[in-house]
């Protein structure tokens, strides 16, 4: 239990660093921004309380927000992310459940199953981000634009990571 918790303390680390330092100094073109830290709730394990995924993104989309100046989209969005998780996990769950001590990722859930989960989640935190950012002084086609995009691009890092990342046991 402690190993899981000191694990997910250094990957909160390590991801909002380079989210910070890197992902949010990159933005090709106006259109392209990568959020890799939404690996921070996606990864966690299954089991973990609503009420924990729900906290854990509101503090986290709250400390981007203190970084990058944006007000609270981060922190609203990553929230809706959190709540949104239990959800979307129970609605793309086996028919016997996942296996106690699973953790969120394609080797646990499987690559299928695992990327239906990142898309869904990814796509409705990048809709709320680009709907907020860009509300009143973009267009509807730009909006649309950077949310299919960044998702697409926030999803392929992801799958790079899972792909590159072992298997836990």
């Amino acid at each position: 239990m402690t190993a899981v918790v000191l694990q997910n303390i250094i990957r909160w680390i390590l991801l909002m660093t380079i989210q910070v330092l890197v992902f949010n100094n990159i933005y090709l073109g106006g259109i392209f921004n990568p959020y890799i830290y939404v690996l921070i709730i996606l990864s966690l394990p299954i089991e973990i309380s609503a009420v924990a995924v729900l906290f854990m993104g509101f503090s986290t989309g709250f400390v981007l927000d203190l970084f990058s100046h944006t007000y609270g989209m981060h922190t609203m969005a990553f929230t809706l992310f959190g709540f949104l998780r239990p959800m979307v996990l129970s609605l793309l769950a086996p028919r016997d459940g996942y296996a106690f001590g699973s953790s969120a990722n394609a080797y646990d859930m499987g690559w299928g199953r695992y990327s239906a989960y990142a898309l869904i989640l990814i796509f409705t935190h990048h809709f709320l981000l680009f709907v907020l950012e860009g509300f009143a002084s973009e267009s509807a086609w730009i909006i649309t634009q950077k949310v299919i995009l960044n998702t697409l691009l926030t999803y392929v890092i992801i799958l790079v990571t899972q792909a590159f990342s072992r298997k836990t046991d």
